[in-house]
């Protein structure tokens, strides 16, 4: 397959090198010329793309696919999104779980109610231009230099018995793959890990729970379940304790 991976970020980068060894065609785009070194170490053609000053979009022709990864509480890329006329059989958005509100609760792809309204501006967006769209909504993104004990190396985290809704990257590439090679459209994914240890847990922490409830951590699941339903689908990393 042709596939266009359109803002080549950090999980970007990794899934181009990972659907190359696949022996996918794949077209990595960057706003930062910088960048391009590196992307052309893993992708099999790198094109700088801003959709607020590129008017030439040839190099997208006959993509099979297009991934789009802009940055999804950004809204410096919608206006020239909106005219953006490219056409695609199949789209896919990476979306994020911090649309969901801060709250008490198991968080499934149902829930509507009090989304962040930057994030959830994106993917209305995108859905509109491409009805087809497939929105992947990612955890806190983990592996390689990411992890909890490198983010809190020299401070201690305000809230310890937070549940983490994380997910490794290694589990992202074959669940976008998955995606790609299904006939599904239109659907909504949570892709975070099935178990949800608190960060304290992770990081080996003692257990700061409070009976005062006006200190209660809140305790917001984020579920994977109709991934996990969809697809048959089981992690590689499904504890963030041993990412």
């Amino acid at each position: 397959m042709r596939i266009a991976i359109i803002g080549c970020g950090w999980v970007g980068e990794r899934l181009a090198k990972y659907l190359t060894g696949r022996n996918h065609h794949v077209i990595a785009t960057t706003t930062s010329p910088e960048k391009t070194i590196n992307l052309e170490k893993v992708a099999t053609e790198v094109q700088l793309l801003d959709f607020n000053s590129v008017t030439h979009f040839e190099f997208l022709d006959n993509v099979d696919v297009a991934i789009f990864s802009m940055p999804i509480s950004r809204n410096t890329w919608h206006q020239g999104f909106e005219k953006f006329d490219q056409q695609f059989p199949k789209t896919i958005l990476f979306s994020s779980t911090g649309v969901y509100p801060q709250e008490n609760k198991i968080f499934t792809e149902k829930d509507t109610d009090n989304l962040r309204a930057d994030i959830l501006a994106s993917e209305n967006l995108v859905r509109q231009k491409y009805p087809q769209t497939n929105i992947l909504r990612f955890g806190g993104l983990m592996g390689d230099e990411r992890s909890l004990q490198n983010m809190f190396r020299n401070r201690q985290p305000e809230n310890p018995d937070k549940p983490t809704n994380y997910i490794h990257y290694e589990d992202i590439l074959p669940i976008v793959e998955l995606v790609l090679n299904s006939e599904i459209q239109s659907e909504t994914y949570n892709i975070v890990a099935p178990e949800h240890p608190s960060i304290a847990e992770v990081l080996n922490l003692e257990s700061q729970k409070s009976d005062d409830p006006k200190t209660e951590t809140k305790q917001r699941i984020i579920s994977s379940d109709h991934l996990i339903q969809d697809f048959n689908y089981t992690f590689i990393h499904p504890n963030p304790k041993y990412f």
